[in-house]
């Protein structure tokens, strides 16, 4: 067998990824001296290499984080882990389910891209994947909150894309979870984290054991056990997110209100044209407001409600949650068994379940009113007596009720993900060829379940038939506890990805460097995505074969159909190690990718029949086929012991996602910001700022029409040096260009209603709500964008040195993006979220950084780690949106233009000691320590319905306490 010298070993955790990223400390000694071990090693697998080698360096950019950064970090989850990390932007975080779009999953995304273009692992294998909001990149990726970290033995990040080995769609990188294996020994923590203010407190426990030793029993089983649980955050418990929607600020020596409160209330609004009684009927018409429970009582009956002009304004962003609580449980079992010295089975199986409960503002909905069918009563009682009054006439009389039920409490949404992965396989040699066979079984079931403040429209429209509620006066609010939808269940959405895997390698001649590999290999896969409503959710789609009954759940979604789809694809890859001399080493790998068309069993006809109903056909393929060829070409070169250069050139290939084919347009709530009408004097212009409806669907044509496969070109360029023992430089330059790149969300509300009339396409106008009210509706459909582009620069130095008061160990790494930019549809304009607010509701963070120094003396250790993110331009208002000048008295004033505040860089520090007493461990730590309160920002879209600041690129929770104990037996 081959023994490993300290050399090797710490070029290998050095270079197989680059520099290992810690939290504190190397992962991993570096360049020391040529010292023999007694370590007997065996070839293993470098993430994005399908070649089994001695563990040495690579030539592609891997950060490996241990057992002991893991730890250091005091991250309690595998999210908590990956999105600290600098590389990381563009994920989803979990602020995003209040009402943002994240339906209680978190995600990992590297270098700017969405989500989608990162491949998440669990042990070289791919997971179910769950829907991403379109308003997130749309398409799919893996909820890591289905995976335990207590299971982890390590974390690889490939930050390069494209992978032969795992699928040319990983464009902008790979997360390999790597499970414990071949433990024996048993440990077991627990962890409690107290913020210093109220709200928010998390703890963990779990247990891990082992039983064989591979060497001497040829087994091995593995079992591991955990349990989260983090209390929820709301907006009133932090200052800086309590002042809801409404607020005074100060930029440029001037003083602003921001407001963004809504026109849906309690006591209601109403809203309605008029013009004089009597008028010529090609007389134009004009909106009015009015609250009569504000003209006869003088306020908006609820301190988060307030006057705005004749109507009352709704404080929403005061009631949601800055971060949502969740349980998570979750175990593994994994066995090993060493048939003989050539062959291995193995099996594991990871179960997860998680539990996330959201809540945001109460429900809000428009609900239509006329004189006859709908609330006649209401519209008697206050539209036809204020009609008289002024001498006026409604020709349609029809009126908006802008309501919200505030009495009941926020809108509460219970999502709950079982997650189940099961993998087994079959690694060995036989006749000269190492080979290795996996099958993989892996789901994902998502259910969304109401937990409060969602009510039956039945039960409500009988309560005011009946007028024993009135929502213009607020009166009879408390019999709405009985229209509550408590525990109903909104949908399940069921993910499954089955997989076959195989690849075998084989020696191919001697080269100068050494002995050259060749490595081939396939996969096939069925990917099969469903989700299932609620009869509620399924009411007024207008679609045939499903419910046709006025009834919703006030305030939710509803005018869905069903999803049922599935995909097959296969790939086929090969790659080449050629170790050209002693100093250079080259790598060259192809792979060749065939998706089939999406199966979809729901298909609807694109225009309705004479009757306004869409018809259900019969199931089918949509969309294209695609298939391409990739290939990658790598290099790295070492012409000194100290120095490593490397780099890397290759194309990508992602096949559009099955949401983004299959489905039908569909009812898809209210828009993110509120606008002027886009067509002033048309039918369904609202009455001042107002939020519009939006529709949402697939594009499942086929040929030119249909969505076409995304391209990529990528490439790295840096090294590593050694200038002095100890001390190491590493730093890659890459880039990555995207070329067709699907955009699920097609061209974003904020640049169609900017541009009304050039997009006048995604308009319906006027739209028959349904809720019964009259409006305008934009369509989200995706398209083919035209080409993104993403190029930065990863650093890590690390430094470690032996002293008379302990081992210092120092480690600074971080990213600094140079270009993203992207267009939003082909040919179109150059748009860039650079250190910007951008069209697309997002930011992208010129630099984010961590700076950790470790003190080791004894068996205490201390590391003091310091989190950066750079400033950006915040988002900008045309006049007669959100900002208004503060008049001289400090009262609001008028609306005007406002560019946007600079929203400054944010910096935290955090410091964690850890005794080790040998078998015991005591850590304790503090989170934020200077208590920095996230920047101000004015952002109204893009994540949750948290206002004041951006709950996507800032922790809320503030200085935090925390304590673990960890015992090994």
């Amino acid at each position: 067998m081959i023994k490993e010298t300290v050399l090797s070993r710490s070029l290998r955790l050095m270079f197989s990824g680059g520099v290992a990223v810690g939290f504190g400390l190397l992962a991993q000694p570096v360049l020391a001296q040529q010292t023999t071990t007694d370590t007997t090693i065996q070839r293993v697998e470098i993430t994005g290499s399908s070649i089994k080698r001695i563990a040495k360096e690579g030539a592609l950019p891997v950060q490996v984080l241990n057992q002991d950064d893991i730890k250091k970090s005091g991250a309690a989850s595998a999210s908590d882990l990956i999105q600290m990390l600098p590389s990381m932007q563009g994920f989803v975080p979990s602020s995003s389910s209040v009402n943002g779009g994240g339906g209680g999953a978190t995600t990992a995304a590297l270098h700017s891209l969405p989500s989608k273009y990162t491949l998440v692992l669990l042990d070289g294998q791919r997971m179910a994947p769950t829907a991403v909001g379109s308003g997130q990149g749309g398409g799919y990726a893996v909820n890591i909150e289905s995976i335990p970290l207590e299971a982890v033995e390590r974390v690889e990040i490939l930050t390069d894309g494209a992978s032969a080995l795992y699928g040319s769609d990983a464009i902008a990188g790979v997360v390999n979870f790597i499970l414990k294996k071949n433990n024996t020994k048993g440990e077991a923590y627990a962890t409690y984290n107290q913020p210093k203010k109220s709200g928010g407190r998390s703890m963990n426990a779990g247990i891990t054991k082992g039983w064989g030793d591979l060497d001497t029993d040829k087994f091995n089983i593995l079992f591991s056990y955990s349990h989260d649980e983090q209390q929820r955050l709301t907006a009133l418990q932090r200052d800086f997110s309590a002042k809801g929607a409404y607020f005074k600020f100060s930029n440029g020596g001037k003083d602003y209100f921001f407001d963004q409160r809504t026109g849906n209330t309690e006591p209601a609004n109403l809203t309605f044209n008029v013009r004089p009684a009597g008028s010529a009927a090609d007389v134009a018409t004009h909106g009015v407001a009015i609250n009569p429970f504000l003209a006869a009582n003088g306020n908006c009956g609820s301190p988060l409600a307030g006057a705005a002009g004749s109507q009352c304004r709704f404080n929403y962003a005061a009631t949601v949650e800055d971060i949502p609580g969740n349980r998570r449980d979750s175990g593994l079992l994994k066995g090993t068994l060493q048939l003989n010295e050539d062959t291995t089975l193995w099996s594991e199986l990871v179960l997860s379940s998680f539990s996330m409960t959201a809540q945001f503002a109460p429900s809000a909905q428009p609900m239509g009113v006329n004189s006859t069918t709908r609330f006649p009563g209401l519209y008697a009682k206050y539209v036809q007596p204020y009609l008289d009054a002024n001498g006026l006439e409604n020709p349609t009389q029809k009126a908006t009720l802008g309501y919200r039920s505030v009495l009941v409490g926020g809108r509460t949404d219970e999502f709950v993900t079982d997650a189940r992965h099961f993998a087994a396989g079959i690694d060995g040699q036989a006749a000269g060829w190492g080979y290795t066979a996996s099958l993989i079984l892996s789901s994902s079931k998502i259910k969304d379940n109401a937990a409060g403040g969602y009510t039956d429209f039945s039960q409500l429209q009988s309560l005011v038939a009946s007028g024993a509620y009135d929502p213009v006066m607020g009166t009879g609010a408390g019999l709405l506890k009985n229209a509550l939808l408590n525990g109903v269940n909104f949908s399940t959405t069921d993910s499954k990805l089955n997989t076959l895997h195989a690849k075998a390698q084989h020696d191919l001649m001697e080269l100068g460097g050494g002995t050259s590999i060749i490595s081939l290999g396939g996969d096939y896969s069925k990917t099969h995505y469903q989700t299932a409503y609620s009869p509620l959710i399924l009411s007024q789609s207008g679609f045939s074969t499903q419910p046709a009954s006025d009834d919703y759940p006030v305030g939710g979604n509803y005018g869905q159909v069903p999803f049922d789809a599935s995909r097959n694809n296969w790939g086929a890859f090969t790659e080449i190690l050629l170790p050209v001399t002693k100093t250079l080493e080259a790598t060259v790998s192809g792979r060749y990718d065939s998706y089939g068309k999406t199966h979809s069993n729901y298909i609807f006809a694109t225009v309705p029949d004479a009757n306004g109903i869409q018809q259900q056909l019969a199931s089918g393929d949509l969309g294209n086929t695609s298939s391409a060829g990739t290939y990658k070409v790598s290099a790295r070169w070492t012409p000194v012991e100290s120095v490593l250069v490397r780099a890397a050139y290759g194309t990508g290939f992602k096949a559009p996602n099955i949401n983004d084919i299959a489905g039908a347009n569909t009812f898809g709530g209210s828009t993110s910001g509120s606008y002027a009408c886009p067509f002033p004097g048309s039918t369904g212009c609202l009455v001042g700022n107002a939020q519009y409806d939006l529709l949402s669907g697939p594009n499942g044509a086929s040929g030119s029409a249909g969505l076409q496969p995304e391209k990529s070109k990528q490439w790295t360029f840096g090294g590593v040096i050694e200038p002095v023992k100890g001390l190491s430089l590493g730093m890659d330059l890459w880039n990555v260009q995207i070329r067709n790149q699907v955009l699920s969300a097609g061209t974003p509300e904020q640049v169609g209603f900017a541009n009304p009339q050039q997009y006048k396409y995604l308009f319906t106008n006027p739209y028959p709500d349904p809720a019964g009210y009259t409006t305008i509706a934009y369509l989200l459909a995706p398209i083919n964008g035209g080409v993104a582009n993403y190029r930065g620069v990863d650093w890590d130095f690390a430094y470690r040195a032996k002293s008379s008061f302990g081992d210092l160990r120092a480690n600074w790494n971080g990213t600094y993006m140079i270009k993203q930019n992207y267009t939003t549809e082909a040919g179109g304009a150059v748009n860039s979220d650079l250190g910007t607010f951008g069209p697309d509701n997002a930011v992208v963070f010129r630099v984010q950084t961590n700076l950790s120094l470790s003190l080791t003396n004894g068996k205490m250790t201390n590391t003091v780690t310091a989190h950066y993110k750079s400033g950006y331009h915040d988002q900008a208002y045309p006049v007669g949106t959100s900002i208004y000048a503060a008049n001289p008295d400090g009262t609001k004033g008028s609306s005007v233009a406002f560019d946007g505040l600079w929203t400054p860089s944010y910096t935290t520090f955090d410091w964690q000691g850890k005794y080790d007493f040998g078998k015991f461990s005591l850590t304790g730590g503090v989170k934020n320590i200077f208590d920095r309160n996230p920047p101000l920002t004015l952002q109204n879209a893009g994540g949750g319905n948290q206002t004041g600041y951006d709950g996507r690129y800032a922790d809320p929770i503030g200085r935090s306490f925390y304590l673990s104990g960890n015992v090994k037996f």
